[in-house]
């Protein structure tokens, strides 16, 4: 019995002893090394570790001895070879040597690029071409591919998908590549590609569903739809229609499905699947302006008001120069599909530095949208109002014809990175309450934007506005029709509508305007980034330049956070041309969305 206690307390100890020196021999089986390469671009260098097994497991999975090491570098010859011939070189040699005497061992692969081999040709051949309606080829360029340039892979492959689309422009929505041949020429270090394309059969568009409907009427997605039955099947319409339909506010997604086959009047179907929006928002958002002070706007809107998209929309302003009651109802396809008809609502307070003005404001307008992201406008509005500047009162019962042309082809409404906005608006007014005024008054406004950089993002953003007022004297336009400029939304530094004709310090107003702005927009990783921005303009009292009045200018800087829905917005504005008792040495803006 104590022999058998002796042996289990014997085997016990030695199975714990193993298992206290288990980790360190299990440790010093592991192969620790070093790699390098040599031979190649920095770039080149970065292609190829991003591949290579020796570099990825080299912290992360180290082998347990020198042959699975030789294993794993003998392994990634063939995977660098690939890369290098991606890239071109079609004659490059690999090879590797490791020291086994180094500490760590010390991996070393060299790479001998030789030249780069260039394209030479490229052919497209179609195939049953004699018995379907012929296609046009695209030249090498359309595709990407610059002959006598190096012959790298990737553009190989994306002329592939080019080639694709191409046919599919052209009314054919299922061409395919049958075979893709890449000859090398080593002698003359050339590469000749030909591809055998197939087109399918040329298709038209037949009859279209609509799936996903509830409360909206379909003549709503029918009345966006771009092609009649039997038009040519054109891709580019279906991301068209995608795009509409989103906009309208009504749809939380929508998709465009061509048909798989013909039907039995050689058309094909289309299916269009909608996701509907709650129809009903309320929208809050608050804005703080050293010069402004602080202001809000609650809104509520009901985008399908009588089931036909129709749009009601009621809001409240309220800040410290302005409380303002507006609604505003929409028809949406009045009389043509491209067409709404806007009644507007709106009574006000307005008290800013400037004047005061208590005023009740309706408005008709008809659109029309044109191509090209167009929009030509017009139709009735009247003002009923009490204006009250320096001691001076007035009442005015402003009748006038608004007249207007937008134009926006930019990517974002809250942060734009690309395209532009163009808006031009014309009106002339009549005062009905017997004063015999009347004056015309115009306005051009036109803002750019270039994304320069995408990672990290950098776009440069350039505004100009001019507006001008003819027909009436300066002091005989009521002043809260005339122009003012200064402020968050015109030239940032100044305080609000103050870079202009004063009396004594407040503004008065004048009867044109120039303002111009840029600004680069700098965004750091998903959140964060940062704007510099330089404004410039006047308020002039007569004519633009008239009267000895010269450009204010102001500069400074800002931060975004950007959220789901657009950035927030803090700028800090300068006045480069301080005006002694008018203008503080900085302004404050905080508010959503860029500043144009």
């Amino acid at each position: 019995m104590r022999r058998s206690l002796a042996f289990c307390a014997l085997v016990c100890g030695l199975w714990f002893t193993a298992g206290l020196f288990a980790p360190s021999v299990m440790a010093s089986s592991e192969i620790r090394y070093d790699v390098t390469m040599e031979g190649m671009t920095n770039k080149l260098r970065t292609r190829l570790e991003e591949i290579s097994k020796t570099v990825l497991l080299e912290k992360k999975r180290p082998p347990g001895s020198i042959a699975l090491l030789r294993r794993r570098v003998n392994e990634d010859i063939p995977r660098l070879l690939q890369v290098l011939k991606g890239e071109g070189y079609y004659g490059a040699r690999v090879s590797a040597d490791i020291d086994t005497k180094a500490e760590p061992v010390r991996v070393m692969f060299r790479v001998a690029l030789g030249p780069s081999y260039l394209l030479k040709s490229v052919e497209i051949k179609t195939v049953d071409q004699d018995a379907r309606p012929r296609v046009s080829l695209p030249n090498p360029e359309e595709l990407g591919l610059h002959l006598e340039k190096p012959a790298r892979a990737r553009a190989v492959l994306d002329a592939k998908e080019e080639l694709i689309k191409h046919t599919r422009k052209q009314g054919f929505p299922f061409p395919r590549i049958v075979q893709q041949k890449v000859i090398v020429d080593h002698a003359e270090r050339t590469l000749a590609v030909i591809f055998s394309l197939d087109t399918g059969p040329l298709a038209h568009f037949g009859s279209t569903s609509i799936i996903g409907l509830e409360s909206i009427d379909e003549s709503v997605v029918r009345s966006e739809i771009p092609w009649q039955d039997g038009d040519r099947f054109g891709p580019e319409m279906f991301s068209q229609l995608e795009k509409e339909l989103i906009k309208t506010g009504l749809f939380a997604t929508v998709q465009v499905k061509l048909g798989e086959t013909f039907g039995k009047d050689g058309l094909l179907p289309i299916t269009i699947t909608v996701k509907e929006r709650k129809h009903r928002t309320i929208s809050a958002a608050a804005s703080y302006k050293t010069d402004e002070g602080l202001g809000g706007t609650i809104s509520w809107e009901h985008r399908n008001l009588l089931h036909y998209g129709d749009r009601l929309r009621l809001t409240t302003t309220a800040s410290e120069i302005t409380l303002a009651a507006e609604g505003q109802f929409r028809k949406q396809q009045f009389l043509r599909d491209d067409q709404s008809l806007s009644f507007t609502l709106r009574a006000a307070d307005d008290r800013p530095d400037a004047f005061r003005s208590l005023n009740v404001y309706t408005s008709l307008i008809l659109d029309r949208t044109l191509p090209n992201e167009m929009v030509l406008g017009g139709g009735l509005a009247f003002k009923a109002e009490w204006v009250e500047q320096l001691g001076d009162e007035n009442r005015y019962g402003l009748a006038s014809v608004p007249l207007h042309l937008y134009w926006d082809t930019s990517d974002d409404l809250l942060d734009p990175k690309r395209g532009g906005r163009l808006m031009l608006a014309f009106a002339p007014y009549y005062d009905a309450f017997g004063s015999n005024l009347s004056f015309i008054k115009g306005q051009l406004g036109y803002s750019r934007y270039t994304q320069v950089f995408t990672k990290p993002s950098l776009v440069l953003a350039g505004r100009v506005n001019v507006g001008s007022i003819g027909g009436a004297k300066r002091d005989e336009i009521p002043a809260d029709e005339r122009f003012y400029a200064g402020g968050g939304g015109s030239i940032r530094g100044y305080p609000f509508q103050s870079a202009g004709p004063l009396d004594g310090t407040n503004p008065i107003g004048g009867r044109s305007s120039l303002e111009l702005s840029a600004e680069l927009r700098l965004k750091i990783g998903e959140h964060i980034g940062f704007v510099a921005f330089l404004d410039g303009g006047n308020a002039f009292t007569d004519s633009i330049g008239d009267s000895g009045e010269n450009l204010l200018w102001g500069t400074g800087a800002g931060f975004r956070y950007f959220t789901a829905i657009g950035p927030v917005r803090l700028d800090i504005g300068v006045p480069l041309n301080q005006r002694k008792g008018i203008d503080d040495d900085y302004q404050i803006y905080l508010s959503f969305g860029q500043a144009f």
